[in-house]
């Protein structure tokens, strides 16, 4: 007779010996350091920020925003694989330990999440809230209670077999989590707020209660742990080879009539073809997020150093994530025997990734402009980004495919 629990366990220690063996390459690349200067750097700002933020400003809804996205979202890890629709599933009835334990390992990496994101916010909160704010391990508690109620309603709406009843049910666990949350941030542990947990823990119950009659969806569990395990193989990925890496890919037909435009030769064979893996792919989700979050970040820096800084390392963040184009179809045969000259591949890759850098530095220029004070940071950003740009994909990105 199968062990669930020690199924469960052989499962958690593949990965974590996997996840442990790739860690080394991730430390080696210089990736730590620069989180380290990145953390520095922000800390300063933050500190600006707070000296001129006024006391009386609502940050606590900004707060608010933060903490019921985090809570309520978040995806429950089974380690499940497509196997097991076959071999595991006639022992649903007795796969209660395996499933637990995928709530509790969910949980404690989502309070590592909890954790990190209040001790973010805490200055922010006590500069508002002065005197009458709540104390750091109290309020810690308190969320982490919070987001246990909110991974075990995760779970639960898992069963449901409708993607749209699945986000009907999220958004009511949001509009909950916010309104229990606006009492916590703007009043703290007040006669209100514990009367709105209450009623929140007591609806949570009979909520789970009846969801928990139906069956399991075993074939969306299994397609929730295939895009976990391509999102975290996408993430090593920028640092060695993932050979087996599963890439999604998206139609996007407005992007991808860009790629049209590519003259149709024989030299631009590869042009063209990652010039669509790039407009379909995860990179180009990557791509407009980092932009919009450089957009903001550089929009809300007033010093022009900061504004310089800020500028060459969302360029940085960028280039280095799309450096990760040459690992499609390397492992493809039929690529490979197309009939142009073998380092096309390689002048194609240095090509979109260019294209694409520089796209960023004109849409990031706009938020450096901001707010629209003249200084030297306004000639030297096209500098830096054009520069930049160059530097990293026809020197450093080039390089580095001819090494490999």
């Amino acid at each position: 007779m199968m062990d669930v629990k020690q199924l469960w366990n052989q499962r958690i220690g593949a990965f974590l010996k996997e996840a442990v063996g790739y860690s080394r390459y991730i430390v080696n690349s210089g990736t730590i350091v620069f989180l380290v200067f990145a953390f520095i750097g922000a800390s300063y700002y933050y500190s600006v920020l707070l000296e001129k933020l006024p006391r009386t400003y609502p940050v606590e809804w900004l707060i608010v925003l933060l903490f019921s996205l985090l809570l309520t979202g978040g995806k429950i890890r089974t380690f499940l694989k497509e196997a097991d629709l076959v071999f595991l599933l006639p022992l649903e009835g007795r796969m209660g330990p395996y499933f637990r334990a995928s709530i509790v390992y969910t949980f404690v990496f989502h309070a590592l999440y909890v954790f990190l994101l209040l001790l973010a916010v805490w200055p922010l909160y006590t500069h508002r809230m002065g005197e009458s704010a709540e104390s750091f391990l109290p309020l810690l508690v308190y969320l982490l209670v919070i987001k246990l109620v909110n991974v075990a309603g995760r779970w639960q709406e898992q069963r449901l077999r409708e993607q749209s009843a699945r986000a009907a049910h999220a958004g009511g666990r949001w509009l909950a989590n916010v309104a229990v949350l606006s009492v916590l941030f703007s009043q703290g542990f007040v006669l209100g707020n514990m009367i709105a947990t209450l009623l929140f823990f007591v609806v949570a119950v009979f909520y789970y209660r009846t969801l928990s009659r139906q069956y399991i969806h075993w074939e969306h569990l299994v397609q929730i742990e295939r895009r976990m395990v391509s999102t975290f193989y996408s993430f090593v990925n920028q640092f060695v080879d993932v050979p087996h890496i599963e890439n999604k890919v998206r139609r996007r037909a407005w992007i991808s009539m860009l790629v049209d435009k590519v003259a149709f030769v024989q030299r631009n064979t590869y042009t063209y073809l990652y010039g669509k893996v790039f407009a379909r792919s995860d990179l180009f989700s990557m791509f407009v997020r980092l932009t919009i979050v450089g957009l903001i970040v550089i929009g809300l820096i007033r010093d022009e150093w900061g504004k310089a800084i800020a500028y060459f390392i969302i360029l940085s963040l960028t280039g280095t994530q799309l450096s990760t184009l040459r690992q499609y179809y390397r492992y493809v045969f039929w690529t490979h025997i197309y009939p142009v000259p073998s380092t096309a591949r390689q002048d194609a890759v240095v090509r979109v990734v260019f294209v694409a850098m520089i796209v960023q530095s004109v849409i990031l220029y706009i938020a450096v402009l901001v707010p629209f004070t003249v200084g030297w940071h306004l000639v030297i950003a096209p500098v830096i980004g054009i520069g930049f740009s160059y530097v990293y994909s026809y020197r450093l990105l080039r390089r580095k495919l001819q090494e490999n």
